[in-house]
């Protein structure tokens, strides 16, 4: 039973297909020679793709008036100002009491508001959105709104949702392993981050708020143009525990598996790499008492897991699946103790009800992005909740990516574990035939992982370097692309702001003939930073999307000082920005087309 609460995915969403070794595969009648020939013509006939140079500013910033960059100037200067960064939200402050609400907005409107965040709703976006599109390049729509909660009130919050009713009431003991509890110093999720939106679970009626706004998100993305994205934070949609709690499992499991791979000699290798034998791993697992030989041989069986005589991770977690004979016995050994311990607490009624409703939230959400025509990005969140995302996410996936990829998925590439989690959702998309689709990401919260993990006392989840991030991104990133060869259903979406990231992707497309007509490759930055990457990518006709918030001045405040720190954070980036706005000012103003007008 308690299997089946964790895993409600399974009973609560409608059912989807167990976890499976086999290719879900169709038959397709054998094209005809006039469609192969067709084909190949069609492919032959395709233009050439232009070379992109992210020095020609008068092409960059063709889609900009004169005004838009000197405000892009003015705005990337101050967030380089360490004395202003160091004391914006004070200056905000006094400049709202100075100038009065209205000047204030009207203030932020033609600065940094009018930068970083497209327009209040769902009519003021759209000129933009529109007039981007006009130029090559799309967009990703994201409602804005954060609570602006003192740091005491976001730790209580944090600490509260984060917190079963056993745990608080001390009728049952936290069994999670030390990354996966909550702690007070790290509950205010804000602290350290500078790049990402963060929600506080404060009650069901506050998540229903939230999905509205979603919702409404998912509308405006659908009739400000085709083809859009939708971004959504799962810990905007019910209470973390659970996603805490879940998290935990997986990793113990996932744990278990390296474990038993050690002992048959296989330590060290790529997850998607590591393949147990079934004989030797049921021995060990009889050893440990778990269950009868009977009883564990029932569960590895040619219907289960196939005729190979060998379990890779992806069979393993098959065996986590709610209809299995195992979900009873679900123990692993405690490293510390040599102990076996159950994987799952019991939830009260109450958390159960609450569980299933963060469920239902996440299916209301897909079913209106799939009637709107709008692709969801799930959003990528801490490493304590991560993997619990992914796998919802991931079930999503399941359901909604038949024809083509419309939930994508967000890998963080600054994780150690990154190329085993790409990895292995590619290998199980092919292995059930459905369509991945992936975001690419370095990552928003190395600092504050690295002080939690640290201070909690666990091993920190991030590369060591910046170096061995970059090398860990490329190295993902070759992976998909390599993998899109051969698979025409799936999509990545290089989201980075890092211009030798951009041209090691062009060079492998190249390489490898993937060409930007398929729509396979996408590449993604945050409005109001990289125009000169966006903008010459959208133009030459390379799918490109710009990470577009929207929502009233006052709510997107929050946003609005992460942004200007961000900058602060990638000066390199932004020197080269602010040297390129410099030198087209200069070129209008030298050649007399300082009045310039798009067109």
């Amino acid at each position: 039973m308690a299997l089946r609460r964790v895993f409600l995915l399974r009973s609560v969403a409608p059912r989807v297909a167990a976890l499976s070794t086999k290719p879900q595969t169709q038959e397709l009648p054998p094209a005809s020679p006039e469609a192969v020939r067709g084909c190949r013509a069609a492919k032959a006939v395709r233009p050439p793709v232009p070379a992109v140079d992210f020095t020609n500013t008068q092409e960059a910033y063709r889609s900009r008036r004169s005004w838009e960059l000197a405000r892009n100037l003015l705005v990337l200067r101050l967030c380089a100002s360490p004395v202003l960064l160091a004391h914006h939200e004070q200056l905000l402050q006094f400049a709202r009491k100075l100038l009065g609400q209205r000047m204030f907005e009207r203030l932020m409107k033609m600065t940094f508001y009018g930068h970083f965040v497209a327009g209040e709703d769902q009519e003021s976006i759209r000129p933009l959105i529109r007039h981007n599109k006009a130029f090559g390049v799309g967009f990703i729509l994201d409602y804005g709104m954060e609570e602006d909660l003192s740091p005491e009130e976001a730790e209580r919050q944090e600490m509260e949702s984060c917190t079963s009713e056993a745990e608080r009431d001390g009728s049952g003991a936290n069994k999670r392993e030390k990354q996966y509890q909550v702690h007070p110093a790290f509950g205010d999720r804000r602290d350290g981050v500078i790049s990402a939106r963060t929600y506080f679970y404060a009650s069901e009626a506050k998540c229903d708020n939230y999905m509205e706004n979603l919702l409404q998100c998912i509308e405006a993305s659908g009739g400000a143009s085709d083809g859009g994205f939708s971004a959504i934070k799962l810990t905007a949609l019910g209470r973390p525990q659970f996603l805490l709690q879940f998290s935990d499992v997986l990793t113990r499991w996932r744990r278990f598996f390296h474990q038993m791979a050690a002992e048959q000699g296989q330590a060290g290798r790529a997850a998607v790499d590591t393949k147990l034998e079934v004989a030797v791993l049921q021995e060990s697992i009889a050893k440990m008492g778990i269950a009868s030989r009977a009883e564990i041989e029932g569960w590895f069986t040619p219907e289960t897991l196939g005729v190979s005589g060998t379990v890779d991770l992806l069979d393993w977690n098959s065996l986590i699946d709610s209809r299995t004979q195992l979900s009873r016995h679900l123990v692993v050994p405690n490293v510390q103790t040599g102990q076996l311990e159950p994987l799952l607490s019991r939830f009260t009624e109450e958390e159960e009800q609450q569980m299933k409703r963060m469920l239902q939230r996440m299916d209301i959400l897909a079913k209106k992005a799939k009637e709107a025509g709008v692709r969801l990005m799930i959003d990528a969140e801490q490493s304590y909740f991560q993997p619990a995302i992914s796998r919802l996410a991931l079930e999503m996936q399941r359901r909604f990516n038949v024809e083509k990829p419309f939930i994508f998925n967000t890998f963080q590439c600054y994780l150690k574990d990154a190329y085993d989690n790409v990895t292995m959702d590619m290998e199980l998309a092919r292995r059930e035939g459905w369509c991945f689709g992936a975001k690419l990401v370095r990552g928003a919260y190395m600092a504050q992982e690295r002080a939690r993990a640290v201070e909690i006392g666990y091993e920190d989840p991030i590369n060591p370097t910046y170096e061995a991030t970059n090398a860990m991104y490329h190295r993902c990133l070759n992976y998909v692309l390599e993998e899109l060869k051969h698979s025409t259903k799936a999509e990545v979406m290089v989201a980075s702001h890092n211009e030798d990231t951009v041209r090691f992707t062009l060079c492998r497309m190249k390489e490898l003939g993937l060409h930007p007509a398929d729509g396979q490759v996408c590449f993604g930055q945050l409005l109001g930073m990289c125009d000169q990457i966006s903008f010459p990518l959208g133009q030459a006709g390379f799918p490109v999307y710009k990470y577009v918030p929207y929502g009233p001045v006052m709510e997107v405040l929050p946003y609005l000082s992460r942004r200007a720190l961000e900058n602060s954070s990638i000066m390199k980036g932004a020197q080269q920005e602010r040297r390129l706005l410099w030198q087209e000012l200069r070129r209008r103003l030298r050649t007399g087309s300082l009045f310039h007008r798009p067109a």
